[in-house]
């Protein structure tokens, strides 16, 4: 019991201390521009790097977590009525964007960070993807028939995502992907500074229809779910009542 009791107790030391190293990551961007903060993270490597520099992390590289979620994707694009026009909002450098593209019937890909914008252009110009800088906190939304939200939100804080949810009423439907812990004693929407950390280690997630946020009016059902980190990255399909 005592051994147990011993075992419980460091789970939950290590659990914290890794949140407060995360959350001390983080608190380094405050008060910098979106821009600035991601520019950083690229520049810097922390979700690891590509060959030219840009890499958005084992969650859009690792096969075991992408594949199934293209082709569930993929999947639901075509069973959309006509041609949709997809926008990806938080497109980063574009590995899982470049495998949906085909499905749609046009695809804006969106990045707050300008030069990989620039680069994205450049590396996918045979693709018949559209590229465009966008803020998604401050700047009005792209209209489209869909928007492809992934891992994105996550790295906000809550009062730059209470920004956002109101302007995603503009879409019909929404794909939104985030890391959820498992288990006991998960509270959604706990904040956290904008930065490279999710809300994983505070056993907590996003979720667009729990307070603060109140996301409503659409359906939601989930798309697809993968395991990583101790935790699963879902997918929640969101369609307009």
């Amino acid at each position: 019991m005592l051994r147990a009791l011993r075992e419980q107790w460091w789970r939950l030391h290590r659990r914290w201390h890794g949140a407060a190293t995360a959350q001390a990551i983080d608190l380094q961007y405050e008060g910098q521009t979106l821009e600035s903060v991601f520019s950083d993270i690229y520049a810097r490597g922390t979700w690891g790097r590509g060959d030219d520099g840009y890499f958005s992390g084992s969650g859009s590289h690792d096969a075991a977590i992408t594949d199934s979620y293209v082709r569930a994707v993929r999947s639901y694009l075509r069973s959309m009525p006509g041609c949709p026009r997809v926008v990806d909002l938080g497109c980063g450098d574009f590995h899982i964007g470049a495998q949906l593209v085909s499905a749609a019937g046009s695809y804006l890909a969106c990045d707050v960070v300008g030069a990989l914008i620039e680069r994205n252009r450049s590396h996918f110009a045979g693709l018949g993807a559209d590229f465009r800088q966008l803020d998604i906190v401050a700047d009005a939304l792209p209209r489209g028939d869909v928007a492809i939200i992934r891992q994105v939100l996550q790295h906000l804080s809550n009062a730059e995502i209470a920004e956002v949810v109101p302007k995603l009423h503009v879409y019909p439907r929404l794909i939104v992907s985030e890391h959820r812990p498992v288990g006991l004693f998960v509270r959604a929407n706990r904040d956290k500074p904008h930065g490279p950390g999710i809300r994983l280690r505070q056993r907590s997630m996003v979720d667009i229809t729990k307070p603060p946020f109140g996301f409503a009016g659409h359906r939601s059902r989930v798309l697809h779910e993968v395991p990583q980190l101790g935790g699963v990255i879902r997918t929640t399909v969101y369609e307009r009542r």
